[in-house]
């Protein structure tokens, strides 16, 4: 509950006048170092004038150093000066520094496959002349771009790596650097426990280190778990507490921007929209001067969700497109990707539902890519070879001298065979040279012959196709044709059948009312309930035509509303026992489609079970009924009824077909609730449940 507070504050004029020399004196230095800053970068513009190598190239890094925090573009122009005249002389480790420098400026602006490629040259360079610092800060700095790039497999790969040196070197800060790195990729994957424990390990070694300014980012990355483990109030306290420590110590501008993002999405999963805008558009403002593009796409993208959720689609488009303009100029996967989900919600609510399905189908498709069954399991294997990689190295020193040897042994009798072997060979093709030269030129005569023949046959080959294809063509207009006169001949003839059978029914009524014969009675309920079946296979077999010619709806549909007068009707009727009937619908659950057919599935699904219930009086008959959804909608009837006979399993969806010999039915049922799911792009199976009960599933997609 936000409240505001109004303080009331007595100022007198010795404080004031305090106050105002005491900003004087904070301008007066603020200005003293921006003109000692400008005074540092024009000595180094001197010195790169200079015509000695070293000093060049060291003043080159320094200006890069100097603008990297606050003109990328500035700083890429330098390191790529000091690039060219690395290589122009050729030191390795001036061409690893450069090469870092650039690939550096490329992360930040976004071209994360300009900084891999950069990043790459600079490690192949370093582990070729054993800089093993450079390699260890390269192999972090890929870890992180392909963590940016959405390639996560590869990204804990190079950090593993990266840790591993430094675990060697012991050096405490630099090993809490990659565990943060780490738990970074396991949030991405969602393996949200497994990032908390590399996070708060990082946290731990900064801690005791005992230097509060290096702790900002590992904050961050705590509160972004908390947030997706749904605890946002431990989230919004790791956020604030970063925000604090930028405003008393300072922090660079990508770490206040990740802390504005965090707490601006912890906020709103706390019904706290207006102060998420708040800060996300502080955390735009901010990406956006500095050069932070990749900042930029995300805080839109969550803008344009709030905007979304508030019921301002039009400006919620143009946020999401501009974050989709600059996702994919900088080839972000990853939030091209979230922002396909975006558009496609967006759309739906639009009722655009072609362009939502459209977006609906790249993202599935672009998920499959960042995170499929193969990038899970990369992800596996680098953390379960990490966790063996000394004892993998042990077993390696001792088989190393056995091996040796044996290597040796093998290399000695392959030779020796090789030798022998390219002795016969060359024998043998001497010997074989003149027979097969002729054997060549008798297969050239068949090879031409052939071709002609060939010929002959693809031009008769052709011929048949194309009557085949005429005679296809005349059977699909004759099916159709049938298909429609059938739906026709159903239809007329339902219609035309049910007025008798309403007489019929009628004239069995006022017989029941008038006759006393018990034995006529019997009869004419007989004659009245035949009557009766068959009028209800005419409104099933009206149902079918319905199934086949309706346009499909989309409207709301109240599941819970639906069931109960399902249930109710069913209940109405009469049977020998009571059933227990349970029904587990999902809360708020939205799901637009046609009315009439979900109810021929529902009705046909439930009717069925009460129908078929168990007699026995030791077992107490159930039904249960269960509507959910993840990504489609699941709809489940289980009951322990009678059961279906696995031998006609596979054909009781086909019509006339009964499941038992118990039924009194046609056989309808559930052939139109088939053609009813089939109908709105959906499928059904028949299964048994745990306890062996019978279960029928529908599965529906969302549109």
């Amino acid at each position: 509950m936000c409240q505001n507070i109004t303080w009331v504050v007595k100022v007198s004029i010795i404080p004031f006048l305090r106050w105002k020399a005491i900003t004087f004196i904070f301008l007066l230095s603020f200005v003293s170092v921006l003109g000692f800053a400008q005074s540092k970068i024009d000595s180094l513009k001197e010195r790169v004038k200079s015509d000695d190598f070293e000093v060049k190239s060291n003043a080159l890094m320094e200006l890069f150093i100097s603008y990297r925090l606050t003109d990328l573009d500035s700083a890429l122009y330098f390191a790529e000066r000091s690039q060219a005249l690395s290589y122009g002389i050729g030191d390795s480790l001036m061409i690893v520094r450069t090469e870092i420098a650039i690939g550096y400026v490329y992360q930040e602006k976004g071209f994360y496959q300009l900084a891999i490629d950069h990043f790459q040259n600079a490690l192949r360079i370093a582990r070729r002349n054993e800089f093993k610092d450079r390699e260890k800060f390269v192999l972090n700095n890929l870890g992180l771009t392909y963590y940016y790039y959405g390639k996560y497999d590869e990204a804990l790969q190079y950090h593993f790596q990266s840790l591993s040196l430094r675990e060697e070197e012991k050096n405490q800060l630099e090993i809490a650097i990659s565990c943060n790195n780490i738990g970074l990729v396991y949030y991405q994957i969602k393996d949200y426990n497994k990032a908390i424990e590399y996070f708060k390990r990082s946290l731990e070694i900064k801690k005791s280190l005992k230097d509060e300014s290096k702790i900002e980012g590992t904050l961050i990355n705590l509160g972004l778990c908390f947030s997706d483990l749904n605890n946002y109030d431990e989230a919004v306290n790791n956020f604030t507490r970063v925000l604090k420590l930028c405003e008393r110590n300072g922090c660079e501008d990508r770490i206040k921007v990740d802390a504005l993002n965090g707490a601006a999405l912890a906020y709103y999963s706390l019904d706290n929209a207006e102060q998420a805008e708040v800060y996300l558009r502080e955390a735009i403002e901010i990406a956006t001067g500095v050069g932070l593009q990749s900042h930029v796409v995300n805080n839109t993208h969550y803008l344009a969700r709030i905007k979304k959720e508030e019921g301002n689609i039009d400006e919620a488009l143009e946020l999401l497109h501009a974050s989709q303009t600059l996702a994919e100029e900088i080839d972000s996967r990853v939030w091209v990707n979230k922002n396909y989900k975006l558009y496609g919600e967006i759309y739906a609510l639009l009722n655009d539902f072609e362009k939502a399905y459209g977006y609906q189908m790249k993202y599935d498709s672009l998920s499959g890519l960042i995170l499929n069954e193969e990038v899970i399991q990369n992800l596996a294997n680098i953390q379960i070879n990490y966790q063996e990689k000394e004892n993998l190295e042990t077993i390696s020193l001792q088989k190393s001298e056995i091996s040796r040897r044996t290597t040796l042994l093998i290399l000695s009798i392959i030779i020796i065979f090789l030798a022998v072997v390219i002795l016969v060979i060359l024998y043998r093709n001497n010997q074989h040279r003149r027979n097969v030269n002729r054997k060549l030129y008798e297969a050239n005569e068949t090879i031409e012959k052939q071709n002609l023949e060939l010929t002959n046959m693809n031009t008769v080959l052709e011929e048949r196709v194309r009557e085949r294809t005429q005679e296809l063509n005349a059977s699909n207009a004759a099916l159709l044709k049938s298909n429609t006169e059938l739906d026709n001949f159903i239809y007329k003839t339902s219609h035309d059948i049910r007025g008798p059978l309403a007489t019929l029914q009628g004239v069995c009524n006022v017989a029941l009312i008038d006759i006393e014969d018990e034995k006529s009675i019997d009869y004419f309920n007989k004659l009245s309930k035949t009557a009766e079946r068959l009028n209800e296979i005419l409104s099933k077999l009206l149902v079918i035509n319905q199934i086949n010619n309706s346009l499909i709806s989309e409207e709301p549909i109240d599941f819970d509303a639906m069931v109960t007068d399902i249930i109710s009707e069913q209940q109405n009727a009469k049977t020998l026992k009571a059933i227990s009937v349970e029904k587990e619908i999902e809360c708020n659950l939205h799901f637009r489609g046609d009315q009439d057919l979900l109810r021929i599935i529902l009705t046909n699904l439930i009717s069925n079970a009460f129908k078929f219930y168990n007699t026995s009086g030791r077992i107490d008959s159930f039904i249960n009924i269960k509507i959910f959804s993840n990504d489609r909608l699941h709809v489940l009837v289980v009951d322990n009824g009678i059961g279906i006979d696995e031998n006609v399993s596979y054909k009781i969806f086909e019509i006339f077909s009964k499941a038992s010999d118990m039924s009194d039915t046609a056989g309808l049922g559930l052939y139109l609730v088939k053609l009813a799911v089939e109908k709105l792009g959906g499928e059904i199976t028949l299964s048994k449940a745990p306890g062996g009960f019978t279960q029928f599933e529908v599965i529906l997609p969302y549109h």
